[in-house]
């Protein structure tokens, strides 16, 4: 052994750069647009830093094999491997198959309680969609399709700071705004950068089967490092989901077809 790592040092280190970065561009305006726009890129540029690179990280609209469609998304997780973009993009927003998507986020300035309905809307929207799973064929043969309901997507809120003015008014808004396992505006994490984290995250039992779908009970980060457990607890929900639904590529196909 030639010496020892500080990992803690470390990951600090790296939320402090984050951080530093994020608030440089409010430091020199206050304008609504630009601070919002600012925020949604800071989110990406976040994300990317922590995640592997098989993740995709950016704005989509998510559309499924009915022609339905979900609202904006600020910043969503989605799949590149197993699910072709074939729908193109508007600006910097792409079209991209529900069943690609891992996860979505709302940005907003504040956690509060306007805001944590906003989100919840926007997460609604697209796990309301319609996701088609086809089987995947591999050099020794083929994988089942895989049960939607067993790929959760992962919704959440990214926010600067909060609408309460202590922790423990953070901890008792969140308590009573946030939604309901089972709803479909349901959030699995969310952050406020300056003051709380929260997740609901399974702790994977050794010899148990773990899913995201156990209704973990809500855990508070709130002590100054909660970007780096923000980071963490989504990484864990990514690795319980694995990956992505395999697009049924006959169910969008019909729509190629002239109508009758």
């Amino acid at each position: 052994m030639t010496g020892t790592f500080n990992i803690r040092q470390s990951l600090l280190g790296h939320q402090a750069r984050i951080l530093g970065n994020h608030e440089a561009i409010r430091a020199m305006t206050s304008h609504g647009t630009t601070v919002g726009d600012q925020s949604e890129q800071d989110w990406v540029a976040i994300l990317r830093n922590f995640l592997p690179e098989r993740y995709e990280v950016g704005p989509i609209i998510a559309v499924d094999s009915n022609g339905a469609q979900s609202e904006q998304i600020d910043v969503a997780l989605f799949d590149r491997q197993y699910s072709p973009l074939w729908f193109g993009q508007q600006a910097a927003t792409r079209f991209v198959p529900v069943e690609s998507v891992y996860g979505v986020f709302e940005v907003k300035p504040h956690m509060d309680k306007e805001y944590i309905e906003y989100a919840a809307k926007k997460v609604a929207s697209v796990r309301g969609l319609y996701r088609t799973s086809a089987p995947i064929i591999h050099a020794g043969g083929k994988f089942r399709a895989l049960n939607p309901e067993d790929r959760p997507i992962v919704g959440g809120l990214l926010a600067t700071s909060t609408g309460w003015s202590t922790v423990e008014g953070a901890i008792k808004g969140l308590d009573a705004y946030l939604p309901a396992y089972g709803d479909l505006g349901f959030l699995d994490l969310g952050i406020a950068l300056d003051t709380i984290s929260f997740d609901h995250t399974p702790n994977p039992v050794e010899g148990e089967e773990t899913s995201t779908a156990d209704n973990p009970p809500r855990e508070y980060r709130h002590d100054g490092n909660q970007l780096i457990h923000f980071a963490a607890r989504l990484f864990r929900m990514l690795q319980l989901t694995g990956t992505v639904l395999a697009v049924d590529m006959t169910a969008y196909e019909r729509h190629i077809s002239p109508e009758d």
